[in-house]
């Protein structure tokens, strides 16, 4: 919750970098990275994965929820990144270095970039250690929630009619909510995702007030009676 995906985008856009995207989760599997299903005509036709037309095209591959799937399934990114080799289910090689009049080869193009996002290993995301498995393949860049400063100016950008107090009382508090999951009090690390939503909602729909506009986000957890006393 804290912008990944939006900054991956404006620097496409800064760029002028055409983006292919995939998602992972945890029934991702090897196949699903270099094929896609899809229904035509009747008949279930296999298509080349986002994965493939960005290495042909020379786009971006923008790979969501990495720490969600199998390391088996991440791990083959390794081989594509590290080596310049993925051997595909259907025969097929994307290679750096092969010969680009073989049929079987698909060539690397010299624009293709990929950039992957994970949160990070452990509770409450539960997925896989991506970089301990291939973080070494990458330049790695770790995104944290923003300062108060900027978290004041990106909420009143979504509010604009909202008053300044309260944007700066619901940027503190979700200060506090983050330290509180930082010392382990709290499981669940309240970022810039869930403050956004607050404000919106107040901005459009300011007759409900903080209190509703609140219970939007954390009604979840009243059903944990330490974690709602902590909230409260």
């Amino acid at each position: 919750g804290v912008g990944k995906n939006k900054i991956v985008d404006r620097i496409c856009e800064i760029a002028n970098w055409e983006r292919e995207y995939i998602q992972l989760h945890r029934d991702s599997t090897i196949g699903q990275l270099t094929l896609t299903p899809q229904l035509e005509n009747g008949k279930i036709v296999w298509n080349d994965s986002p994965l493939i037309r960005a290495v042909r095209d020379g786009c971006v591959l923008l790979i969501d929820e990495a720490d969600k799937a199998p390391v088996e399934v991440v791990s083959v990114l390794k081989g594509l990144v590290e080596d310049g080799e993925l051997l595909l289910a259907d025969g097929r090689r994307i290679s750096r270095y092969g010969d680009v009049s073989d049929d079987n080869i698909i060539p690397i193009h010299p624009n293709f970039s990929l950039w992957v996002l994970a949160n990070r290993p452990g509770f409450p995301f539960l997925g896989n250690d991506f970089f301990r498995e291939i973080g070494d393949c990458f330049d790695t860049r770790v995104v944290h929630n923003p300062d108060m400063k900027s978290e004041v100016q990106l909420l009143a950008s979504y509010a604009p009619k909202l008053d300044e107090p309260v944007i700066q009382a619901l940027a503190s508090s979700f200060s506090d909510l983050r330290s509180l999951s930082d010392n382990g009090d709290l499981t669940y690390p309240y970022s810039t995702r869930e403050a956004i939503a607050v404000v919106k909602h107040l901005h459009n729909y300011p007759e409900d007030g903080l209190d509703t506009a609140l219970h939007n986000i954390l009604d979840f957890d009243s059903y944990d009676t330490r974690t709602y006393m902590m909230l409260g």
